[in-house]
């Protein structure tokens, strides 16, 4: 399963959580704050479809609300699937000490 960088991003921010929930404003970081102050409702558009992404693989579980048309995310969780990629994620970044 690939994911993006964002996606990473927001499962490695959850993960230092531990078993409590994330605000969906905290992946705002992930930009600069140059980006976002020129295109917000792209980034804001962005970060939704990635944590609906990640919900379908079932990796997060999101808190909020739902319209007739849209969900309105607040808050985010790792599932146990979820926790497990993470480690996959974690460990993959970390480099191995070359043995002489």
């Amino acid at each position: 399963m690939r994911l993006s960088k964002l996606q990473k991003y927001i499962l490695v921010k959850c993960y230092d959580k531990k078993h409590s929930t994330e605000s969906k404003g905290e992946f705002y970081v992930f930009y600069p704050k140059s980006e976002l102050a020129k295109n917000k409702k792209f980034i804001q558009d962005t970060i939704h479809k990635s944590i609906e992404n990640l919900v379908e693989k079932d990796l997060l579980v999101t808190y909020g609300r739902k319209t007739a048309q849209k969900w309105f995310i607040n808050k985010v969780k790792l599932t146990k699937k979820g926790r497990q990629k993470t480690i996959e994620i974690i460990k993959s970044k970390q480099r191995k000490l070359p043995i002489k």
